[in-house]
């Protein structure tokens, strides 16, 4: 019997994790799961909003990547989401910059943002989906 995964929960590293939890709680209206303050250099915190969860750890938190690291590390988070515009418009209401809403040739819908630390989110519904449900 092969194991069984259970959740993904990426771990972002930000220069100011403080200045992070207040981006994603208040920018996007995620609620703090669990926190340490005093770990790292400016600590570390779970979030999550429905069930997109993260983490936010300060550099030294994590162990420095090796020298090998490249831009081919790099994590672009993907979410689908049930109402696109509707999220997009409630983001744009808080006057947080957002692209806008483009059809892909894949069949999905999407925007993108890139928050206060350079991470790229890029939100999406499939186009099927829209039929039976308005975005």
């Amino acid at each position: 019997m092969s194991s069984t995964c259970i959740r993904l929960r990426p771990i972002l590293i930000c220069r100011d994790v403080q200045e992070m939890l207040r981006f994603y709680v208040e920018t996007l209206n995620f609620k703090v799961v669990d926190r340490l303050d005093d770990v790292g250099l400016t600590g570390w915190a779970a979030i999550a909003r429905d069930n997109f969860e993260l983490m936010l750890a300060s550099p030294s938190y994590i162990p420095a990547p090796s020298n090998e690291e490249s831009e081919l590390n790099q994590v672009i988070l993907y979410v689908d989401v049930t109402k696109l515009s509707q999220l997009r418009d409630e983001i744009c209401t808080k006057e947080y910059p957002v692209g806008a809403i483009e059809n892909r040739f894949y069949g999905n819908r999407e925007f993108e943002l890139v928050d206060p630390e350079g991470h790229r989110i890029i939100f999406a519904k499939n186009v099927k989906d829209q039929e039976h449900d308005a975005s």
